[in-house]
């Protein structure tokens, strides 16, 4: 934690006389005595973020696409495996796997006694018919492109408790790559429309009510949870407070008890409180800039270079994130990823900028416009220093503020340049499933055959000398040709109230859980 030395006793007195007004702009009663219920009651956890789609939202893991679905699916589904804070897989509804000698046959063993939230048990078939949505064309899951190399007929069930996947060519790094936000294990036969508001997983909690547009999002105790003694709340409450004041008031009155992605314009507020809890954990979470490159004027890899170099990534880190992070250098690996690359970021090149903005055409400077919200901590923060620090060079940036609650259904990846974030993947999911050719979600547009060789070469390479050199190959091909400016990767920041225990803050933000959330 950052040693920081604030004014207590005003600070207590600033954000005490804000909490009703806020707390009512955020749809919330005021509080009461205390803030969990008593102990005849139900003990309800009542969970919020920063970030929404109030529009968009869906239960289904295989069409997640915001942090606000994966929160939801944590409630109520489960993976074969998952990883721990160093990025390392570890066994979640799977033992234990092994491959064939060459990568491209994996066989996982399950784990048993394990039932869904109405009571059926798990089997080898769930985890076939959740595999096979995820590659049908009909189904429409971005999570399609990670898993190229499955064809349908790849997953098949060996017997009730072991799953064998055949893959059309070798993946050494399987396990890993398996691990994200659309693999979660769902009950077969659910329909797509069941799917998305009413589906039955194996996590700690069941649907409770879910209507997307509907707020709070509830989740009601799994009895049939196969950890035993978990969960500890009888109710989860999972609601978003786009607006930072709201979000920060809402911890400080009690009205939330737990929030994973509170405002940076919040923390002191809330480290001051002798009531709340704030957490940090390093990740790879990504805010950028991205630019379309087949846009003018981003279609020419000078201007794009020429918008990296302006970048002072220092500045950004401590006033878009409060200094909660780490530096960036235009590339979505994190350097202590395994493959990632361990360099000092470029350096600001105001000169060099300049010159290659002349050389593309533009002597006197270019005006772009931008698209920020606050969908994502630090998004408006950043757009505004960077267009200060874009302007040193001539590039004149008009800023558009656009709704948080439908940022990303409505502006991402739909307008020549905005603000972006993703979540802290491996180095084969953070560079696939945003950058390789024809994925869903590439925001950047970005077409590139040498970085489509290099990751598919990657994946069946068994040298880990090699296969280290090939992805970090892709890496610098998106750092040098690619349309994404990253100046930053962000911590992943939360904040409990001080009657809670067993609480993690996850590596990725889209791997967020509340099984072990208990009450002191």
């Amino acid at each position: 934690m950052k040693d920081m030395k604030p004014d207590l006793t005003r600070r207590r007195f600033l954000a005490t006389t804000a909490i009703a007004s806020a707390t009512a702009a955020a749809g919330l009663p005021l509080a009461g005595p205390g803030r969990l219920m008593a102990q005849d009651a139900p003990r309800v956890l009542r969970v919020a973020s920063g970030e929404g789609d109030k529009t968009q939202g869906t239960l289904d893991p295989a069409l997640s696409a915001i942090d606000p679905d994966s929160a939801r699916i944590g409630c109520c589904f489960e993976r074969l495996t998952r990883f721990d804070v160093d990025m390392n897989v570890v066994p979640q509804l799977a033992t234990s796997w092994e491959s064939d000698d060459t990568g491209a046959v994996w066989t996982f063993h399950l784990r048993e006694n394990v039932r869904f939230g109405d009571g059926t048990p798990m089997t080898a078939a769930d985890v076939v018919f959740s595999f096979r949505r995820i590659v049908d064309p009909e189904v429409g899951s971005p999570g399609a492109g990670l898993l190229s190399a499955l064809p349908a007929t790849g997953v098949e069930a060996v017997d009730d408790l072991t799953v064998r996947f055949t893959l059309s060519s070798p993946v050494v790094e399987f396990p890993s790559l398996i691990t994200n936000r659309f693999t979660y294990i769902v009950k077969a036969g659910q329909s797509s429309e069941d799917l998305r508001t009413r589906g039955i997983g194996t996590g700690a909690y069941r649907v409770g009510h879910f209507v997307p547009g509907e707020e709070p999002a509830i989740f009601e105790r799994n009895e049939y949870y196969w950890r035993e003694g978990f969960p500890k709340f009888d109710r989860l409450e999972l609601r978003s407070i786009p607006d930072p004041a709201a979000h920060v008031a809402a911890l400080l009155s009690g009205q939330i008890d737990l929030s994973w992605d509170i405002p940076r314009s919040g923390v002191q507020a809330l480290e001051a409180s002798p009531e709340v809890e704030v957490l940090t954990q390093r990740s790879g979470f990504v805010i950028s800039m991205a630019m379309q490159v087949d846009k003018a004027p981003f279609d020419d890899v000078r201007v794009r270079t020429a918008m990296k170099l302006v970048t002072d990534r220092q500045i950004i880190l401590d006033g878009a994130l409060s200094g909660y992070g780490n530096l960036g250098n235009d590339n979505p690996v994190a350097p202590w990823v395994p493959y990632g690359i361990e360099e000092p970021p470029r350096p600001r090149d105001v000169e060099t900028a300049k010159a290659l903005l002349a050389e593309a055409g533009h002597p006197d400077g270019i005006d772009v416009e931008l698209y920020t919200s606050e969908a994502t901590p630090g998004f408006v923060e950043m757009a505004t220093l960077y267009q200060a620090l874009a302007a040193d060079a001539g590039i004149r940036v008009t800023i558009n503020r656009a709704p948080a609650h439908d940022y990303f259904a409505n502006v991402w990846r739909k307008v020549p340049f905005c603000c972006a974030s993703k979540s802290g993947r491996t180095a084969d999911e953070a560079m696939a499933l945003f950058y390789l050719s024809g994925v869903s979600w590439n925001d950047t547009n970005w077409k590139n055959a040498d970085f489509d060789a290099a990751i598919a070469e990657a994946r069946q390479t068994l040298d880990p000398g090699k296969r280290t050199e090939l992805y970090q190959k892709a890496q610098r091909l998106i750092q040098e040709d690619g349309g994404v400016i990253l100046p930053v990767f962000s911590a992943v920041l939360g904040a409990q109230r001080t009657g809670l225990t067993g609480w993690t803050l996850p590596v990725q933000k889209y791997d967020v859980e509340f099984t072990e959330v208990a009450p002191a």
